[in-house]
């Protein structure tokens, strides 16, 4: 059998050839850059480390932990410490705790005394039509007012899409939400009813799954998939055409492959030539997707400099400036 040929070599790729490798698959993994990692690189500079991606792993799924376990990194890992828990919404120019229980909402400054009360209508509020389109923003005002959408839904969005609240498909990019909504009729019902779903599903929902890295910095995990795949990968290599012929792949190489896994980002696949069986395939259309444009400044300081107890996971600043 031939082998397979991933075509990028970020978690996603690696990952894919290494639970092929599993299975006994051959692959060959083309990463263009001169590393493997894709997003994930972490720069170390004296005692300071800092990270140019993604800090953390969110383990939302057992999955993730057999595959930690199976590359042999567990004793590598370091979770967050439990000290470090808390969320910061910054208003009137404070950091200000995100509430995580009812009682700490009822307490919380974060938001008034009207929206706390504004929520306790969410659970009779009709659903919305099943087909119907509907942003973010459109949702949350409805569902749940727009103190919530300013000061809560706002940052996160921001903090994650590098987006707006009002520019966002509610069922595209929090399909969840929309299926909380469409199964229970109500958010709160959903959160309450649908734990032990998760629960016996093994998942665990965001805002409780456990975060960690590792004693080098998230990197360890691509370079020690890159070390299993050593003998598999080629990096510097930018793959520009893909062909098939009589079912099988080509890369413009001479070489043959059974399949092609394509782990490039949308705008990477709207440049491929694809030509199947003589006919050519254009994926220009993915190059309509939008990528936000997003800055990473690392900064670091002494912490005997620092004020603030540091009991946080970080801070986040909504779009709303003023009361």
């Amino acid at each position: 059998m031939k082998p397979v040929a991933i075509i990028g070599g970020g978690i996603t790729g690696l990952t894919a050839a290494f639970r092929l490798k599993q299975l006994g698959i051959s692959t060959v993994l083309f990463e263009a850059n001169n590393r493997v990692g894709g997003v994930i690189q972490t720069v170390q500079e004296g005692n300071y480390l800092a990270e140019c991606g993604p800090n953390t792993i969110l383990e939302t799924s057992p999955i993730i932990g057999e595959l930690i376990a199976e590359l042999g990194l567990e004793d590598r890992r370091i979770n967050t410490s439990a000290l470090a828990e808390n969320r910061y919404i910054v208003r009137n120019k404070h950091p200000v705790k995100l509430p995580v229980s009812p009682p700490s909402f009822l307490a919380s400054p974060l938001f008034s005394f009207r929206a706390k009360a504004r929520l306790l209508a969410e659970p009779f509020i009709r659903r919305s039509p099943d087909d119907e389109e509907e942003s973010l923003a459109n949702f949350v005002r409805r569902r749940i007012g727009r103190e919530f959408l300013d000061y809560a839904i706002n940052p996160f969005v921001a903090g994650v899409y590098a987006g707006a609240p009002e520019t966002l498909s509610v069922r595209e990019a929090f399909p969840k939400l929309h299926a909380l909504e469409q199964q229970y009729g109500s958010l709160i019902l959903g959160q309450i009813l649908g734990a032990s779903k998760r629960k016996n599903s093994g998942t665990v929902s965001r805002q409780h799954a456990p975060k960690f890295s590792f004693d080098l910095g998230l990197q360890t995990l691509t370079d020690t998939l890159g070390q299993r795949l050593k003998e598999q990968i080629r990096t510097s290599q930018t793959i520009s055409t893909i062909t098939r012929q009589n079912n099988l792949w080509s890369l413009g190489q001479g070489e043959e492959y059974s399949t092609v896994l394509l782990a490039l980002p949308a705008f990477r696949m709207a440049e491929l030539q694809l030509t199947c069986d003589s006919h050519a395939i254009s994926l220009s259309m993915l190059d309509d997707i939008q990528y936000a444009p997003v800055a990473s400044v690392i900064m670091a300081f002494h912490q005997q400099d620092v004020a603030h107890p540091l009991d946080g996971f970080g801070a986040l600043n909504p779009r709303k400036r003023s009361e």
